[in-house]
């Protein structure tokens, strides 16, 4: 399973999210990168939208399956207020509630061809200290 974080980000959060960002990314390629949860996605791609609610008017939760590419395409809101007052920790927290949404939701949608209960217990042990209450 590859993972690729991306951002759909006010200008406010831009340098507290790429490290973050980067950090998480980097530490679920290299204990995940080898493993396979099912044939039908190789690669979760996560676009989180953190935008002041003034820039939120038209934009769009995006769930996509792109089912030829084994490719899933998640760009869902993380709240810009909490994201702006966390710490680096509560950062992660969120990032990791973001990802763990995203799974569950390509889980469902692929019935049974996508093992995300097991990713996601994958992704808890993985970062326990941000994701108790997950």
């Amino acid at each position: 399973m590859r993972f690729f974080f991306s951002g759909e980000l006010d200008v406010e959060v831009v340098d507290r999210y790429r490290p973050v960002r980067q950090k998480v990314e980097s530490r679920l390629n290299s204990a995940l990168g080898t493993k396979s949860y099912g044939e039908a996605i190789n690669t979760i791609a996560l676009i989180p939208i953190i935008v002041s609610p003034q820039f939120t008017e038209g934009l769009k939760e995006r769930r996509l399956l792109k089912r030829g590419e084994k490719v899933a395409d998640y760009r869902l809101f993380i709240d810009h207020q909490a994201f702006v007052r966390a710490g680096d920790q509560g950062r992660e927290q969120l990032l990791i509630q973001n990802l763990l949404i995203a799974v569950k939701d390509i889980h469902r949608k692929l019935k049974g061809a996508f093992d995300g209960q097991t990713l996601q217990e994958d992704i808890r042990a993985l970062f326990p200290e941000v994701s108790s209450g997950s």
